[in-house]
């Protein structure tokens, strides 16, 4: 009897045993199928939310493996992202348009911030009807600071034609202007705060003065990703626009986690968010993403329109609750 005890004994201990290994080889198992999801950034308040969401769900996402990528300019992003070494990105709306135009597979789920742009200028230029004939910066060709720029001169009765309009990295362009390189720039900030703060750059315009509605940069996710990896997918998005929403009730604490991603100055981190940028509603108006287009046609940046009911996935951000109700 006592045998029999034993026996029956030591095997439920095995069977225990067992029972736990298969649990915790059946765990590393699933861990080992939540995808990595790398996503490109450039260290810009654009970006702010892609490295408010990592910090805020460090150790909390249960279907996906976030992982960043830091780039410093969007030609590189763009490329990293049209060969598939990202699979996700915050980038500029324009880009995703032309590479939808190309056929490269893009779908955009979010914006990434509202507002937030201004045109820099040297110190001695009071209009922009003086920049005619001047070199002007731009981050890419196919961005909306090159429309921006376009409808701030035609307000002038000038065209792009009527300045040298260069492209140039964002991170160059503050030292570009204090060398007398160029006279003006348009870009996301922090760029044109730090002009204006080290003392040789003045703002001129906020963007959206050029034009109310425009639209700048979003976050875009490889196609085949998110068929793939539904949950991986919402669950990201979710983050990142519980994130935004974060940036605004919480600015002060939003750039003490923003300034550990990107080695932007305090004082030029505070003064950069007080140019009507905001990041509570990343819903995707499919009527302000129709006017980019036809601003690109417009401009020969797209050679034939896009189709945005395969570009834009409107299904993950729904409109922001308003105050007083859940």
């Amino acid at each position: 009897m006592i045998k029999a005890l034993l026996h029956g004994s030591k095997a439920a201990v095995a069977s225990a045993a067992l029972l736990a290994a298969l649990q915790v080889f059946g765990g590393v198992a699933r861990a080992a199928d939540i995808p990595t999801l790398k996503i490109g950034y450039l260290p810009l308040t654009h970006s702010m939310a892609v490295v408010v969401a990592d910090k805020l769900n460090t150790g909390k996402y249960r279907n996906v493996k976030p992982e960043l990528v830091k780039f410093s300019s969007w030609p590189e992003l763009l490329d990293a992202f049209n060969s598939g070494k990202i699979q996700a990105a915050s980038e500029l709306m324009a880009l995703a348009l032309a590479g939808a135009e190309r056929g490269v597979p893009g779908s955009v789920v979010a914006l990434s911030h509202r507002h937030g742009d201004i045109l820099t200028v040297a110190k001695d230029v009071k209009s922009v009807r003086e920049l005619k004939g001047k070199r002007v910066a731009i981050p890419h060709r196919m961005s909306v600071h090159n429309i921006l720029l376009s409808q701030a001169l035609k307000k002038e009765g000038l065209t792009l034609k009527d300045v040298q309009w260069i492209e140039m990295p964002p991170p160059d362009m503050p030292a570009a202007l204090a060398r007398g390189d160029i006279k003006g720039f348009i870009v996301a900030e922090p760029f044109g705060t730090k002009a204006i703060q080290a003392g040789f750059g003045k703002k001129l315009l906020n963007a959206k003065d050029i034009w109310p509605d425009y639209i700048c940069c979003a976050l875009v996710l490889n196609p085949s990703f998110k068929k793939k990896y539904p949950a991986a997918a919402k669950e990201y998005i979710d983050s990142f626009t519980a994130a935004g929403r974060f940036i605004d009730a919480n600015r002060g604490e939003a750039i003490r986690i923003a300034r550990q991603y990107m080695n932007i100055d305090e004082k030029v981190f505070v003064q950069s968010l007080t140019h009507d940028v905001t990041y509570s509603d990343l819903r995707l108006k499919r009527g302000e993403v129709e006017q980019l287009q036809k601003y690109a046609l417009e401009l020969n940046l797209l050679k034939k329109p896009v189709n945005l009911d395969s570009l834009l996935d409107t299904t993950f951000v729904a409109a922001p609750a308003k105050k007083g109700k859940k």
